[in-house]
């Protein structure tokens, strides 16, 4: 979702449908406790302190911490990379995919904190040892193509997948309310146009572009 919006989105408003495998409402039933207790702690304050840009930053961190976003960036390359195959590699790619252990398998299609297996997956150095391992049960023309697929999908969409695989990246943005300095314009133009203003004489009489026809 995009962010500094005051209205909150949730569930497939807010991209939590598993990118890969369409699963959404364990997600939705599992994310929705955060996000409120989240809601809850931002309005429980007076009401004249209530600031409602942070109210839904929280709210959207709650559902899309860094680390949620690295573990989701991970899964949506596994949805790319799927659409575009043909029976030939969609074969190859559930072959492997089946053969890992079900601890695995079944966190990457949990896809959530909280979700049964999901500690395979949460971590970028669980998600390395998945994608490692998971290429290697590949039949060899499909984990060529896939190895392929991660360089060239790198390459045009930057650093989202290494980063879901490596701490080298840093983390994704936080959807954390952060406040923002107001805007002054130009401090110094502002200024000069003040002491031109000052140094600038009184004109007793204000010149008219033309004289009033009082006939």
């Amino acid at each position: 979702p995009a962010k500094d919006q005051r209205i909150i989105g949730f569930g497939g408003a807010s991209a939590m449908v598993h990118p890969s495998t369409g699963y959404n409402i364990g997600r939705n039933m599992i994310g929705a406790g955060a996000v409120a207790n989240a809601i809850i702690a931002g309005l429980d304050v007076d009401s004249a302190d209530v600031n409602l840009d942070q109210v839904a930053g929280s709210a959207y961190h709650a559902m899309w911490s860094p680390a949620n976003q690295r573990q989701r960036n991970f899964a949506v390359f596994g949805g790319e990379y799927l659409m575009k195959q043909k029976v030939e590699g969609l074969r190859g790619f559930f072959d492997g995919f089946f053969r890992l252990p079900l601890e695995m398998w079944a966190g990457f299609l949990a896809g959530w904190p909280g979700l049964p297996n999901n500690d395979k997956h949460e971590t970028w150095i669980a998600r390395l040892a998945f994608g490692l391992t998971f290429v290697s049960k590949l039949p060899p023309k499909v984990g060529l193509d896939m190895f392929l697929s991660i360089v060239t999908y790198s390459i045009s969409n930057g650093i989202e997948l290494p980063q879901s695989v490596t701490p080298l990246f840093g983390e994704p943005e936080s959807y954390e309310y952060v406040e923002k300095p107001k805007n002054q314009g130009d401090v110094a133009a502002k200024n000069e146009a003040r002491k031109m203003i000052m140094a600038s004489k009184v004109e007793e009489i204000i010149p008219v572009p033309f004289e009033e026809d009082v006939n």
